[in-house]
């Protein structure tokens, strides 16, 4: 398993190609310089906690969204298998994001629709988080 510079050098990188950013730009939209940019998406460097905050920022994501995408790619790692339990697979381009995937699919939806998944979505996370359910 690659160490966590390595993959938050990969998710920013994901993000920044997501956005049809350079390197270029978005050190200047983080007010960083191209090269430590680079350091940072190729894993040689590890960026302090302001650093992530202006990445994420400049990638319009907050630090939160930043370090989950990070959690992701970890879990992704740990367990590539993933077994679909409805047997439906997310039209994806490879590397992208799940958070992404699925916030593309919900934006084709009716207002209605993405309210029933909601609802439907509380409920089994309501299931799932009740340990008295088995």
């Amino acid at each position: 398993m690659a160490d966590l510079q390595e993959i938050l050098g990969r998710v920013i990188r994901q993000e920044r190609q997501y956005r049809q950013l350079t390197i270029k730009e978005l050190g200047e939209k983080a007010g960083l310089s191209e090269i430590y940019v680079g350091e940072i998406e190729r894993g040689q460097k590890y960026p302090s906690a302001k650093v992530q905050e202006s990445i994420a920022s400049a990638l319009e994501l907050d630090l939160a969204e930043l370090l989950e995408l990070m959690a992701e790619e970890i879990r992704r790692e740990r367990d590539p298998q993933m077994t679909r339990a409805i047997g439906f697979t997310l039209p994806a381009t490879p590397g992208q994001p799940r958070r992404i995937v699925i916030k593309n699919i919900i934006n084709m939806l009716d207002e209605g629709a993405v309210e029933s998944v909601a609802d439907f979505s509380a409920f089994l996370l309501s299931k799932r988080m009740d340990p008295t359910v088995e």
